[in-house]
């Protein structure tokens, strides 16, 4: 049995007649049939003088790490910012620093159906005032979700991406509920429109913007998001509309689905709950969740299989809270100290983008020490250059996984250095009062996917090869397309 890892999509099962399943990355693989139309924008967007876009050749941050400097980019240049201003920009509201409009220029708003961002934050909104305060509660769906995702796709021999499949179960179920969670078609929509939009956008922004509107008309990837979202429209209206018939029916003494649904049609305006809207966000919250989970997990696996001194003392922790506990709970998954400190290493070492804090200015903005930035401006920080500066992390080369978990063991710190605690040296999930809302959430998902991975099976690196090196596409960081690593069930063990 070979399991293959992807870079965003993690785990795949394939028929071969080994001892080991192995575990092999296929990073952008939703890009398979436009190659050729790939190169064909290459070389278009070098005759239309192609500014240096090769933002992988990452500039040298330390060498401006008390100032500012410009990286050139074909959709909107960014002035990336020293960390002295973090503190300046935190805090900001969207009318004077928008994350979202930032996001949405990313993303290039339309031709990614992602500009119905810049109408309405009610999944965020819904994501930090219900979700994340009902994580307990909502700890037991989450680990029958897990649990049904494992018995049905771990030991099948079906060429799914597993871990992203479990992802998208398990998210799927927080957000829709049943019977639509287990929706074959729902799932695959839920897996595959991430890919394509990032297969749409990766391949525009090497153009300039003036040949997006044409590009765009011959992109497969494109025509697939566009259907993605329609369908999702089809298939998510009339839940909302069955719902709101049987509120209206039985009255507020109805007991009403416990799901991000539910919760966006109760908490949305007028024109934000009109049914087409509320699938097209649904999409929008799995677009920013899903492929960032599973890669969290993904980079998690290969550092676990390069540093296997570092798996026993996990696989000794899960032992060992599972063993006391009994069960897995929210409450004892927050007891796998050293687990959070070695995501929280992953992270640092594996920026899954180069910049962080990323927002366009909306008015002009005077900084702390009197410096005024002209509004349009993009601006972000270094995350993945502070994350090697010296002056912050001891031996930041080193990839230190107890790094947080010994700096909790001291005096009045045993709360912080945590995985989803943001600071000004730590920008994996942004920071302030726009910081990833959805953070503990996804926390939860990899601790519990991690756990059940190490209780059950060996992982190894094939002979000889040590751990992958990253690739990059503009500002994203994947795992190697080519990494491979190797998986058996553990002897004598049968635990959740």
């Amino acid at each position: 049995m070979n399991m293959e890892l992807g870079s965003l999509v993690n785990l795949q099962f394939m028929h071969k007649p080994q001892d080991h399943r192995g575990v092999s990355a296929a990073l952008l693989g939703a890009l398979n049939a436009q190659w050729a139309l790939l190169i064909i924008s290459t070389v278009i967007a070098t005759i239309c003088t192609f500014r240096s876009y090769a933002i992988s050749k990452r500039p040298k941050a330390p060498i401006f790490k008390d100032g500012m400097f410009w990286v050139p980019c074909n959709d909107a240049d960014i002035l990336v910012l020293a960390r002295k201003y973090v503190d300046d920009i935190r805090d900001l509201p969207e009318s004077k620093a928008s994350a979202v409009h930032s996001h949405v220029n990313s993303l290039l708003g339309r031709h990614s159906a992602t500009d119905l961002l810049l109408e309405s934050d009610l999944h965020a909104r819904v994501v930090q005032k219900k979700l994340t305060p009902s994580l307990g509660k909502l700890f037991t769906i989450i680990k029958e979700e897990h649990d049904y995702g494992m018995a049905q796709d771990l030991p099948t021999i079906n060429g799914e991406f597993l871990t992203a499949r479990i992802v998208s179960r398990i998210f799927a179920r927080i957000s829709v509920g049943l019977p639509l969670c287990r929706d074959e078609e729902w799932l695959h929509i839920n897996e595959k429109h991430t890919y394509d939009v990032f297969a749409t956008v990766i391949i525009l922004r090497m153009l300039p913007k003036y040949l997006h509107p044409i590009v765009v008309w011959f992109l497969p990837s494109s025509y697939k998001l566009h259907r993605h979202v329609q369908r999702a429209k089809q298939l998510i209206g009339p839940i909302v509309k069955e719902r709101r018939k049987t509120e209206s029916q039985a009255g507020h003494l109805q007991e009403k689905p416990n799901d991000v649904l539910q919760w966006m049609m109760d908490a949305a305006t007028e024109d934000e709950g009109k049914p087409d809207k509320l699938a097209h966000q649904q999409l929008n919250m799995t677009l920013a969740s899903v492929n960032t989970t599973t890669a969290a997990i993904t980079h998690a696996l290969l550092d676990l299989c390069a540093y296997p001194e570092y798996l026993a003392t996990l696989r000794e922790e899960v032992d060992g809270v599972y063993d006391n506990e009994g069960r897995w709970e929210k409450s004892t998954l927050d007891k796998l100290e050293k687990m959070d400190s070695f995501l929280k290493e992953s992270q640092r070492c594996n920026s899954f983008i180069l910049f962080s804090l990323i927002r366009v200015v909306m008015d002009p903005l005077k900084l702390s020490d009197g410096v005024t930035i002209p509004k349009g401006t993009q601006i972000g920080f270094p995350w993945a250059e502070i994350g090697k500066d010296p002056t912050i992390f001891d031996e930041p080369t080193k990839f230190d996984p107890l790094r947080s978990y010994r700096q909790r063991q001291n005096p009045g710190e045993g709360n912080r250095h945590q995985y989803t605690m943001t600071t000004s040296s730590e920008l994996g999930f942004g920071h302030g009062r726009l910081a990833c809302p959805g953070r503990v959430f996804a926390a939860v998902v990899i601790k519990l996917i991690l756990s059940y991975l190490l209780r059950r099976y060996e992982l190894i690196n094939p002979p000889g090869q040590g751990r992958p090196v990253n690739q990059s596409v503009s500002e994203f960081n994947f795992e190697d397309p080519n990494a491979v690593l190797l998986m058996r069930p553990r002897k004598g063990i049968g635990a959740p």
